[in-house]
């Protein structure tokens, strides 16, 4: 394919050929088998060798459109999805992916684009009539009349190396991800750990790769009550008119985005790859099936141009915080889903009120990203109006009609605090002294009415070396369970320098508006810290307590022991029966009670079958199931009895929760 004429030689895509693959790609997402998409869209004259999602070097060649043939649709938007994964994983904070279906019975083609909710696709061009020969033609000259990265898409504002920040002068350099959701629908969470250099300061050299202790947990989304396999089985497609569009393309998140069928996607069992990475099972491959993970190349994002774009800052305090020259931050970036054009975001709020205060980072903005001046990264153009029956646009691939689309904005955070996961614990007091600093936190934004309600492995992190925060008080105590906290707190000697932290905010409710709202038996959080009620289909229109949030405290701080740093970094040389444990507990919520109940059984874990960390932990991690979340689940249901669900009785549960917690910490920390 060429380009333009003279318009086209400035176009980025001008040199964009498609030639037949169906090789390996030379990259992928950890656990999956290589990829061999059947058609590859690069750019340059030449048939490249080797083909990556990511070029790792300088001259290697980058997949553009990838295209895949089938004759089932619903197979082939499945496999379509893994090739957008992969792509998402590669550019983060890209708007869209488009992949080219053709289904080669009936010679029909379609252009797919994937985004935050899901999938936008062309009605089926047929390729033997000149009106589909037409339209084809008419699509591929769009791409090639886009003259920017950020007409494709990408954000000018960030290339992953560096990035401008509202109220910033200068580019900020991007140290390391702190976080990151590799999926295509779905909040998709990336945090960057980011240093305001000097003018003449010199730039970080390795390569962006994830933290491994908090890469790659499967998502962070209201959960419907359906299993995982039904939720990836049975999916629909919005469709509109002349593009059709869908909200739900079978999760395409974690393991559900590499569930597809066919020659591509013949998986190896391995459950840790539907949780997180952190579990670092690994499943043996033979020479000729080794494929690197996706890396992001920083000398190679260094080279894409990198403009100041003017971004709206959503809230800020009125001591207009700013980063100085030497100074680190976490910058979070999501895309927050909305329930209609004027949806009132939380996070903000939730920051405002609380950042700052014992366990909650400071807080300096928040901001709506704008990957031009003008245009706010939204998925809105891609999606039906609001006004409009989602009904009328559907393409219903699978056996299950889909929500109503899901209207997602990318909004980005900055805080003054960047901590590291608490799987890296130098101890066992250090993890409990962190995860109880985390408990006041959390309790600090229930003083304020909201309530986290997505407590994970990657939202509770920790320092080495104290924060100076705001002393954690209770001002005016009411009650005696609010007097004896504070007593506690006064024991163990909690002051202003704080250790654990709750971070993200983007499925909190306000407890102020909550219980008014119309609930439709959504839940939130991340499926593997999540409670059990929460996880079970049968718990119709169960509202999610501060209860289950001291449950997800618990399955935190149990993953931090069972795949703590202190594990030996060769799989092969784990201890079987600590491997198993592992496995369990990224795995569904079945096998993660069962490993629960290993954990908090009478029978002891030997260091040699299970490590030295979990073998210490497991007195700790055994009396405070036992002793406390067990222990309240009956006091909540008398509570639920006789108050119902509303303000008074989650602020009790939330008071009783933390009460017994922390006295059982105490016996490990003092």
């Amino acid at each position: 394919m060429v380009g333009l004429g003279q318009e086209g030689s400035r176009a980025i895509h001008s040199a964009l050929k498609f030639h037949v693959w169906d090789k390996q790609m030379k990259d992928g997402i950890d656990g999956a088998h290589p990829l061999k998409p059947d058609i590859a869209g690069v750019l340059g004259e030449e048939t490249p060798d080797t083909l990556f999602w990511s070029p790792p070097v300088e001259g290697e060649s980058e997949m553009v459109i990838p295209v895949e043939v089938k004759e089932v649709w619903s197979t082939l938007v499945l496999q379509a999805g893994t090739y957008a994964r992969c792509m998402f994983s590669a550019s983060p904070l890209r708007q869209f992916v488009l992949v080219i279906g053709y289904d080669h019975q009936k010679r029909l083609l379609r252009f797919l684009v994937y985004h935050r909710a899901g999938l936008t696709a062309s009605q089926p061009l047929e390729l033997t009539s000149v009106e589909g020969q037409k339209h084809f033609v008419l699509v591929l000259f769009s791409i090639l009349t886009w003259q920017t990265r950020a007409n494709a898409g990408f954000p000018a504002w960030c290339n992953e190396a560096q990035l401008y920040l509202p109220r910033s002068d200068a580019a900020v350099d991007i140290v390391r991800i702190l976080h990151n959701s590799s999926c295509v629908r779905g909040r998709a969470p990336r945090v960057y750990y980011v240093h305001v250099p000097a003018a003449s300061g010199s730039k970080p050299t390795e390569d962006l790769t994830p933290d491994t202790q908090t890469k790659g947990l499967r998502r962070s989304l209201r959960i419907q009550h359906k299993s995982d396999s039904q939720r990836s089985k049975k999916s629909g497609i919005d469709g509109k008119r002349s593009s059709q569009q869908s909200n739900r393309v079978a999760e395409l998140q974690g393991k559900k985005s590499s569930q597809g069928s066919g020659r591509n996607d013949q998986r190896r069992s391995d459950p840790s790859k539907g949780a997180s990475k952190n579990s670092q099972v690994k499943v043996p491959r033979t020479d000729n099936e080794r494929v690197l993970s996706i890396v992001i190349s920083r000398n190679r994002a260094l080279g894409y141009e990198l403009l100041k774009v003017e971004q709206e800052i959503v809230w800020a305090p009125p001591n207009q915080l700013r980063l100085d020259t030497g100074d680190f931050a976490a910058v979070k970036l999501s895309w927050i889903p909305g329930r209609g054009l004027n949806y009132v975001l939380i996070e903000p709020r939730l920051l405002r009120d609380c950042g700052g205060m014992f366990g909650v980072p400071k807080h300096f903005y928040s901001f709506r990203a704008h990957h031009q001046n003008g245009c706010p990264t939204t998925n809105h153009l891609l999606l039906p109006s609001p006004s409009e029956n989602p009904d009328d646009f559907r393409w219903n691939l699978f056996r299950e009609l889909p929500e109503n689309p899901e209207y997602r904005s990318l909004l980005g955070h900055v805080i003054a605090f960047a901590g590291h996961s608490l799987v890296s614990a130098k101890d066992l007091p250090s993890l409990i002294r962190a995860v109880l600093h985390a408990h006041l936190g959390y309790y600090n934004m229930c003083q304020k009415n909201y309530q986290h309600r997505d407590l994970s492995i990657g939202n509770v992190l920790m320092v080495d070396e104290p924060v100076k925060s705001k002393p954690f008080d209770i001002p005016d105590p009411k009650n005696q369970v609010q007097e004896e906290i504070l007593r506690v707190c006064k024991e163990l000697k909690i002051d202003d320098q704080c250790t654990g932290f709750v971070i993200d905010g983007d499925m909190a409710v306000d407890w102020n508006t909550y219980f008014n709202e119309e609930h439709v038996g959504t839940k939130s959080g991340t499926a593997e810290f999540m409670s059990s009620k929460l996880l079970d289909p049968r718990q119709k229109n169960y509202m999610h307590s501060p209860l289950d949030d001291y449950y997800s405290f618990f399955f935190v701080t149990q993953w931090a022991c069972v795949f703590h740093a202190s594990s030996p970094q060769d799989p092969s040389t784990y201890p079987e029966l600590l491997e198993g444990l592992r496995e369990r507990i990224a795995g569904d919520a079945n096998m993660r009670d069962a490993a629960t109940l290993t954990i908090t059984g009478k029978g002891a874990l030997e260091p040699e079958d299970y490590g030295a960390f979990l073998g210490q932990a497991q007195p700790f991690l055994r009396e405070w199931w036992h002793e406390c979340l067990q222990e309240l689940e009956p006091k909540w249901k008398k509570m639920t009895v006789s108050q119902g669900n509303n303000i008074d009785s989650f602020r009790a549960i939330a008071e009783l929760g933390l009460l017994s917690f922390l006295k059982i910490a105490r016996k490990y920390v003092s």
